[in-house]
Order: C-alpha cells, then sequence, then structure tokens
C-alpha cells in the first residue's frame, strides 16, 4: 500500500472490497498473500461516503497516473472492478497487485507494488474521477472531479 497512515475508502468500495476478497480466499488465489494484507488494511481504513472521499483519493473509477521512481516510466490506469476490467483499454482490475497496492492511496504517496521480480516503488502523480455510476456503486449523479500536482 501506499504509506504506514490508513487508506481512505467509500462504504460502497469497502463492502465490495470484503466480499471479494472473501472470495478470493476461498478460491485459492495466487494473489492471497496480497489479498491478505489487503484485508488488514480495510480493518483500519478510513471508511466515508462516497460523497466524502477527497478527490485526491484513489477509489475504484478513479483514473490515476504513477511514476516509476526507477525508471522515470509514467503509466495512466482506471481503477475498475475484475468484471469491468480491460488491461488493453486502460482498465485495470482493483484485484490485480497493482490495483490492490493503489486503492486507496492519495496524490503524492509512495506506493510499493509487488511484482514476482521484486518490488518497484511508484508516486501516485495524479487522480481524476468520474462519478458516472459504477458497476458496485450506482446511484452517483453525472460529473466529475480530479486533482494533480
Amino acid at each position: 500500500m501506499s504509506s504506514p497512515d490508513s487508506i481512505t475508502l467509500s462504504t460502497t468500495d469497502h463492502a465490495s472490497l470484503l466480499m471479494r476478497l472473501n472470495l478470493l480466499q476461498t478460491t485459492g488465489n495466487k494473489h492471497h498473500t496480497r489479498a491478505q494484507r489487503l484485508r488488514e488494511e480495510l480493518k483500519h481504513a478510513f471508511v466515508l461516503p462516497p460523497n466524502m472521499i477527497p478527490s485526491t483519493v484513489v477509489r475504484v473509477g478513479s483514473t490515476f497516473t504513477v511514476r516509476d521512481l526507477h525508471t522515470e516510466e509514467r503509466d495512466t490506469f482506471t481503477l475498475a472492478w475484475p468484471e469491468a476490467a480491460d488491461i488493453s483499454a486502460g482498465k485495470l482490475s482493483v484485484l490485480t497487485p497493482l490495483g490492490m497496492a493503489v486503492i486507496g492511496s492519495r496524490v503524492n504517496d509512495r506506493i510499493a507494488w509487488e511484482m514476482p521480480g521484486g518490488i518497484r516503488h511508484l508516486w501516485l502523480e495524479s487522480v481524476s474521477y468520474s462519478t458516472s455510476p459504477q458497476p458496485a456503486a450506482a446511484g452517483f449523479a453525472n460529473g466529475s472531479v480530479s486533482w494533480s500536482r
């Protein structure tokens, strides 16, 4: 995750993540260890109504840019629920290692991304969020907010 501070999640994302992590646990997913760490972070997360989440926080539906601190390479993704994920369209599943590492992080956080070859250190440069309904979070009004450094 991003830092020793607690992550910030909407009530909708929190409930859906808990449900999905429980499913991962029962299926023996290869990302089980990372899922266990995320489950622990969920216990200490700041959980707020969706309309109270700061625009600087990554949540499902956010488009974010990270910069690799070693290579300076930048990547931009939209965080999505697994059923809406499509990496070729830049839609990253929240249940991938990077998705689990970035959820709840804030702009300017340093993120440790565990990969098979070791840990990559990323910097969260920007976040924008469209309040268009997400599959697990219907009911938002259309609109958008954004923040970048």
